[in-house]
């Protein structure tokens, strides 16, 4: 449902008002009678031979997926893929940055931007930003040793989504999801299917 919302918001960015399950389905990379399925549980119904309403149906599946309002983010580690994935996702009006901790001291009580969060250090990790709004993502860019730690921390702040970039597989305590983004891994991935295509 998420690359639908997305690729329906790239969609309506462009001025398309109107999209076929065919279109919408090659956007998202799907085949078009699981990407018809899937909308028909959230109430998405396209006119056959027309297509679906953009903006209508980025408004039920953005409701099904409860990201009609911005999730607050904290980032834990403001190294370089830190900072990388700030600037990757900064202007997007479905995230806002809540906190940043570090632990370079180099790093603590500056300000990326200027009504950005002031960094604070990873043993104050808790639930709530500096505006006293709930983390809705904690996201780990830290060091590998101190990763398990710092979901520990999210966790035991309530934070129950979390986006580990680090290559350490972390164990959840319940109730907390978490997605793992290896890169070095993905790129292994890449050569693999590379090589096998020589």
């Amino acid at each position: 449902m998420a690359t639908y919302l997305t690729a329906l918001r790239e969609r309506a960015a462009t001025g398309v008002t109107v999209i076929s399950s065919a279109e919408l389905a090659a956007a998202a990379g799907v085949n078009p009678l699981l990407l018809r399925k899937d909308l028909s549980y959230v109430g998405g119904h396209g006119v056959r031979g027309v297509g679906y309403q953009v903006h209508k149906l980025i408004a039920t599946v953005a409701m099904a997926l409860n990201s009609d309002s911005a999730q607050v983010v904290a980032l834990a580690g403001v190294g370089s893929l830190g900072r990388a994935l700030l600037a990757h996702t900064g202007r997007d009006p479905r995230f806002s940055l809540g906190a940043l901790f570090d632990d370079d001291p180099g790093l603590l009580g500056a300000r990326l931007s200027a009504d950005g969060p002031v960094i604070a250090p990873l043993h104050e990790i808790g639930g709530t930003g500096d505006d006293g709004e709930p983390f809705d993502i904690g996201v780990i860019a830290t060091r590998d040793d101190l990763a398990q730690d710092v979901c520990d921390a999210f966790a035991k702040a309530g934070v129950q989504q979390i986006l580990n970039v680090t290559p350490v597989s972390l164990t959840a305590q319940e109730g907390v999801s978490i997605r793992q983004i290896d890169l070095a891994l993905e790129l292994q991935l890449l050569s693999f299917a590379a090589a096998g295509k020589r």
